[in-house]
């Protein structure tokens, strides 16, 4: 990965070719809110009157949260800033992005205010967590760091039409380097347990299905049915995490993908006037996250010691999307046919 620096000129351009692409998951993300919430809370709950969720080591505080640090790593749907440090279509650092986050101004979160992961944080009693850009010192590492990076997908591939951003593998690269720098500034016995209780939370999948099988990138779709790219994918997710967990995390969290076929781009591209979800593109969604859900079950056996849970936000969110009034929601009808309207909208 090429960081650099912002270079004002280059961004403009990008910036104006790109005002249609950088609001598809907004909507996605209020909505995933809810379910996510809710199925946080109850676990996190659970857990704690359990007792399953004890603290360890030098790096805690004494204000004893439900874990000691917050790793979180995907793509838009959790980046909280790292793509303002890229050169990229995929950045949120201006309004109406932010309008209702601390201060009123864009924060890099691909929202109007905080995302899921940032009431996950306060509820755990941590800070909101930092981007890992942007976060040289080591004793800010300690409560946790956030590598999610709007495009990235699982594949290296996915998402690089939108230029630059922190591909999966590179996030698992750079919290390598995180915990050798905690490993040396706090012990490595010390910084083991930490990590052992430290909750890891990956929300990835989206893009390799919208800016790589559903564009047919590199002919993909004539090599691969939607079954075999499902379990390409998951193979490739299911390595990382086994080397993780094999390497010492030990409290995981897998995202599913939610109904893409209910984004605007996708009822514009398949003419649903009526707003209808295309129900192709959900049935791709849910071959995966059988498929996560089945390799969360096998992680569980193969790791008794770890505590893994999948979280379907599909359910929920179709729910939602489908019966918004069940959930006092209004339907925007002239708002969202205006946004199809204007065509080629794309999530990161």
């Amino acid at each position: 990965m090429n960081i650099t620096s912002k270079h004002s000129s280059f961004l403009f351009a990008f910036t104006n070719a790109s005002q249609g692409k950088r609001s598809v998951y907004r909507w996605m993300i209020r909505l995933e809110l809810v379910l996510l919430l809710a199925t946080f809370i109850m676990t996190m709950t659970e857990a704690r009157q359990a007792g399953h969720l004890a603290t360890h080591g030098g790096l805690i505080d004494t204000v004893k949260p439900l874990v000691p640090a917050f790793y979180i790593f995907g793509d838009s749907t959790v980046d909280c800033g790292n793509n303002d440090y890229l050169i990229t279509l995929a950045r949120a650092d201006m309004p109406p992005y932010g309008r209702d986050f601390d201060g009123h101004k864009p924060s890099g979160r691909f929202c109007n205010g905080k995302i899921s992961v940032d009431y996950l944080a306060l509820y755990m009693d941590l800070p909101m967590v930092r981007t890992v850009l942007g976060t040289p010192n080591v004793t800010n590492m300690t409560k946790g760091l956030n590598y999610a990076s709007a495009g990235a997908g699982i594949l290296p591939e996915s998402g690089s039409d939108l230029g630059q951003h922190i591909s999966f593998s590179e996030q698992l690269g750079m919290f390598s380097n995180t915990e050798a720098k905690m490993s040396l500034s706090f012990g490595q016995s010390t910084t083991k347990q930490a990590i052992e209780a430290s909750l890891f939370y990956f929300s990835i999948g989206n893009n390799d299905f919208i800016h790589y099988y559903l564009r047919n990138v590199s002919g993909i779709m004539e090599k691969q049915n939607s079954v075999e790219f499902s379990s390409m994918l998951l193979e490739n997710l299911s390595n990382h995490l086994k080397f993780l967990i094999g390497g010492g995390i030990r409290k995981v969290v897998l995202v599913g993908i939610g109904p893409l076929g209910c984004a605007p781009n996708f009822l514009s591209a398949y003419n649903s006037s009526s707003g209808e979800c295309i129900s192709e593109i959900n049935s791709l969604v849910q071959e995966y996250n059988v498929g996560l859900a089945l390799l969360t079950t096998e992680l569980r056996s193969e790791f008794p010691a770890s505590e893994i849970i999948y979280c379907d936000i599909y359910s929920g969110v179709y729910d939602i999307v489908t019966h918004p009034k069940a959930y006092v929601l209004q339907v925007l009808t002239t708002q969202i046919q205006h946004v199809v309207e204007q065509g080629n909208m794309e999530g990161g």
